[in-house]
């Protein structure tokens, strides 16, 4: 009986783990949630990037090689200012970008300059998450996917994605732009980044609330 009982307790919260929906997102629910990090793979590039002159011409394996990686690092560095968690109204936000890393590593060259920017839909952005290897990490899982860095029309468009990480569904996604400002291109590009997040802060977590929560 005993045996029967402990494995009931395994399967309901297995079932639990698995069974987590965006409604739970603004519930008094104790998951855990996990910064994935910024997901530049997919992302385009338009626009003359040569424009900041400290660095001079700035091709796309510089800005793959070197940005991709320093604007990751700058959320890491900065919580502070780059506050997911006050964001999303959640404590203990736990970091690993380590996947993130692996996938902008891959992002091609030959695809990163483009002259239109693409729109990702749903499907196709659920397609770039099922790529992902989240191991054995459970839970909540946030995760900015770029679509694309404007220097003509200054801005920039990020997937904001809310994963269940046991099956890889995506329980939330938005596209968000963000603005950019600040000198330098790091500063300049990492302020959409930050815009994003303010703008969850102040508007989208009231409007994913009302819309997911009933």
């Amino acid at each position: 009986m005993k045996k029967i009982s402990l494995l009931l307790i395994i399967i309901l919260a297995t079932f639990a783990a698995h069974a987590q929906t965006a409604k739970d997102i603004f519930s008094t629910s104790s998951y855990t949630y996990t910064w994935l990090g910024i997901d530049y793979s997919h992302v385009k590039l338009i626009g003359d990037f040569s424009q900041f002159q400290e660095i001079g011409e700035v091709s796309p394996a510089k800005l793959k090689n070197t940005y991709f990686h320093s604007w990751n690092n700058l959320v890491l560095n900065e919580r502070t200012k780059y506050d997911i968690g006050l964001a999303l109204r959640k404590k203990n936000i736990q970091y690993d970008i380590s996947e993130a890393i692996v996938k902008n590593a891959e992002t091609s060259l030959e695809d990163l300059a483009a002259i239109n920017a693409p729109f990702y839909n749903e499907a196709k952005i659920q397609e770039f998450v099922s790529g992902y290897s989240f191991k054995d990490k459970n839970g909540i899982g946030i995760l900015f996917i770029a679509e694309s860095l404007n220097k003509s029309s200054e801005e920039a468009y990020y997937h904001v994605v809310l994963i269940n990480l046991s099956t890889k569904q995506i329980l939330i996604q938005d596209r968000i732009k963000g603005e950019p400002s600040g000198i330098g291109l790091r500063n300049y590009w990492a302020a959409t980044v930050y815009h994003v997040m303010k703008k969850i802060e102040k508007t989208q977590y009231k409007a994913w609330k009302s819309k997911y929560s009933h």
